[in-house]
C-alpha cells in the first residue's frame, strides 16, 4: 500500500514542477492553519501541526533532506507571515466595519425606513391577476 501511495506521489511531483507543488500544498494547508489559529491554537502549535505532516509528506515521496527542509520552511514561512499578517489586518478592519454597519443602521431610521422608496401615488400594478378592467 505504501508503495502505491508513494508512487502516486512521486508521479504528482514529477508531473509538475516543484514550485506548483509547493504552491498546491500551499493552497491546501493555509485554510487548515487558518481555523486552527481560529480555534485559538497558539502560532507555534499550528505551525508544528501543519509542519510535521508536510515534512512527512515531502520525505514519503523520497526528495533529498535538504530539499525537503527547504521546502517545509519555505511553506511554513509563508504561512506564518500569512496568517499574522492576517489575523492584524482582521483586528484592524473588524472594528471599522462594524463602526460602520452600526451608523448604516442608525442612519437608516432617519432617512423613512430601511432605506427604501415610499411611493406616494399608486402606480400601475404588475400583478397578473388583477384585471385593470
Amino acid at each position: 500500500m505504501w508503495t502505491l501511495v508513494k508512487a502516486w506521489l512521486l508521479k504528482l511531483v514529477l508531473q509538475r514542477s516543484l514550485g506548483a507543488v509547493l504552491a498546491a500544498l500551499l493552497v491546501i494547508l493555509l485554510p487548515i492553519a487558518g481555523i486552527l489559529k481560529v480555534v485559538g491554537i497558539p502560532l507555534l502549535l499550528v505551525l508544528l501541526i501543519v509542519g510535521a505532516p508536510l515534512l512527512l509528506l515531502l520525505a514519503v515521496i523520497g526528495l533529498p533532506l535538504l530539499l525537503v527542509l527547504g521546502a517545509g520552511m519555505a511553506i511554513i514561512g509563508v504561512i506564518s507571515a500569512v496568517l499574522a499578517m492576517g489575523f492584524a489586518l482582521l483586528k484592524i478592519a473588524l472594528p471599522i466595519l462594524l463602526v460602520v454597519w452600526l451608523l448604516r443602521w442608525f442612519m437608516s431610521g432617519r432617512n423613512g425606513g430601511n432605506g427604501k422608496e415610499q411611493r406616494t401615488e399608486p402606480g400601475p400594478t404588475t400583478d397578473p391577476g388583477i384585471d385593470a378592467a
